[in-house]
């Protein structure tokens, strides 16, 4: 009996992967001007087949969700044409940049990218005269064309920065009895908060409206929490400790609702969710070993999921579409690796960048706009990296700007600024934190004199900071377990 029951709840799971995955398929063609609507789509009927899958799993069920699958994929073509089943997310390769000059292989090669859609024939193009790969050490730095005019607007921009930050310190958490490891507010909501410590704890609060208070302290991992991340519904959160698992968090009930364990007993250092599939959630581990795994069964998704690095993986993040995943080791390496959603395989392409065996500590991508990427890298010694992308191509990365931060024994970590009106839609504006106890924000187009507010009320180096989405409000964590939340505009 329990063995049918199993064997249900497989193929449930499995049927619902399989609605979801052809909504990714569709969801360019679906809506084709909105790129945040598609990732909003995607977002929402996640959540509903999360919800569903918890119901009637009895065979009638499942022969019902059977032909609605097949319905839905017989609809959807009829409407929009046959997918693109012979492409994949992943299909991408170095060896098939070399063939770029053939128009049909070329379009075989580029990943279908769900954010950028609309810039598809532009794919096609070369860049044949894109310069090389950058060492942060020994390299000068390879100026894009619109960064030689950044100089003239500094001026200005600064003063409107000015304006916009007042950097006041709004409420002190003192939640942790360790050193603060993540901060990050919840997706799209001004007001949820949460931190993980070395202590083991998983702290989430709400900071409006005023006073801002604790909701749950989590307790359960066995060691220090070095990671975490929300889902992109803000249901769920992941950490990932040195205990050697990961645990999901249901965040309106505060439990602990899935344990992840390591398949080789190590520790894990860094976690987080596909993006347009939180039901798959990453981990990368101290022995270099990337794994993929089912939330809803709790154990790996495929064989063809696990990849390996020469290192311990110490920090990974994905790219909007969920088909891109950059990871950084202790030896100074950024891998890529691309994700295919369809067959569930994890492709690792090439070593992106270098930093002659010094360690990477956080990794942060954006797209600035149709055309340029960026990828923001803390590195060891001293170094805070961004990198720029033109149209996703690999072959195109350089390095755009390089600060010096205080960075010698932690994992000091860094972050994109929210974009919150169009004049900074293409600024590559930063946030970071660093060992002299500084709280420090960039803007990382200026050539001369990038820094743009610094904020002084740490007593300990500080670890992580975090922005809620309209860069209203601020949280950093210290290594003595403080999480200053910080007002940082005059209509909050």
């Amino acid at each position: 009996m329990n063995c049918c029951k199993t064997n249900n709840e497989k193929i449930n799971n499995n049927i619902w992967q399989e609605i979801l995955s052809l909504d990714a398929k569709f969801n360019f063609k679906r809506i084709t001007q909105n790129s945040q609507l598609r990732t909003l789509y995607l977002r929402r009927r996640t959540q509903i087949m999360r919800e569903n899958s918890m119901k009637c799993k009895d065979e009638d069920t499942l022969q019902k969700r059977r032909d609605y699958l097949n319905l839905r994929t017989q609809i959807l073509e009829q409407k929009f044409g046959q997918s693109f089943e012979n492409s994949s997310l992943n299909s991408y390769s170095l060896q098939n940049r070399s063939r770029a000059n053939n128009k049909t292989s070329t379009v075989d090669s580029i990943s279908l990218n769900l954010d950028m859609k609309d810039n598809f024939s532009r794919k096609l193009n070369n860049f044949t005269n894109m310069s090389s790969i950058l060492n942060p050490k020994i390299s000068n730095l390879n100026l894009s064309r619109e960064s030689l005019h950044s100089n003239q607007r500094s001026v200005n921009s600064k003063q409107n920065y000015d304006e916009l930050f007042c950097g006041q310190v709004n409420h002190v958490f003192n939640n942790h009895t360790g050193s603060v490891t993540g901060v990050k507010f919840a997706n799209n909501d001004r007001s949820l908060l949460a931190s993980c410590s070395f202590d083991g704890t998983l702290a989430i609060c709400q900071v409006i409206p005023t006073p801002a208070t604790m909701i749950y302290k989590l307790e359960g991992h066995k060691a220090p929490i070095m990671d975490m991340q929300w889902s992109t519904t803000n249901d769920l959160i992941v950490t990932a400790s040195l205990d050697a698992t990961a645990r999901v968090w249901q965040v309106t009930k505060g439990k602990c609702m899935r344990i992840l364990r390591d398949t080789v007993n190590s520790e894990i250092f860094c976690c987080c969710f596909l993006p347009i599939n939180e039901n798959m959630i990453f981990t990368g581990n101290s022995k270099g070993l990337i794994q993929v795994y089912n939330l809803s069964t709790g154990i790996i998704a495929s064989k063809n999921c696990l990849q390996k690095v020469n290192g311990k993986v110490q920090a990974m993040c994905f790219d909007s579409t969920g088909s891109n995943l950059w990871v950084g080791d202790n030896n100074g390496a950024v891998h890529l690796f691309q994700f295919n959603i369809y067959n569930l395989k994890l492709n690792k392409t090439k070593k992106i960048i270098s930093n002659n065996g010094y360690s990477i500590t956080s990794l942060s991508f954006k797209h600035l706009n149709s055309k340029e990427s960026a990828l923001l890298v803390n590195s060891m010694p001293n170094f805070l990296l961004l990198y720029k992308l033109i149209n996703s191509d690999i072959q195109s990365i350089r390095l755009r700007k390089r600060i010096l931060i205080k960075q010698n024994e932690l994992m000091i970590k860094s972050t994109f600024c929210p974009v919150i009106n169009k004049k900074q839609q293409n600024s590559s504006l930063v946030c970071s934190g660093s060992e002299d106890n500084c709280v420090y924000i960039y803007d990382m187009d200026f050539d001369e004199d990038p820094l743009i507010v610094k904020l002084e009320k740490h007593e300990y180096p500080v670890i992580d900071v975090g922005l809620n989405y309209d860069l209203s409000l601020l949280a950093s964590g210290d290594n003595n377990g403080t999480v200053i939340i910080w007002k940082m505009n005059n209509q909050t």
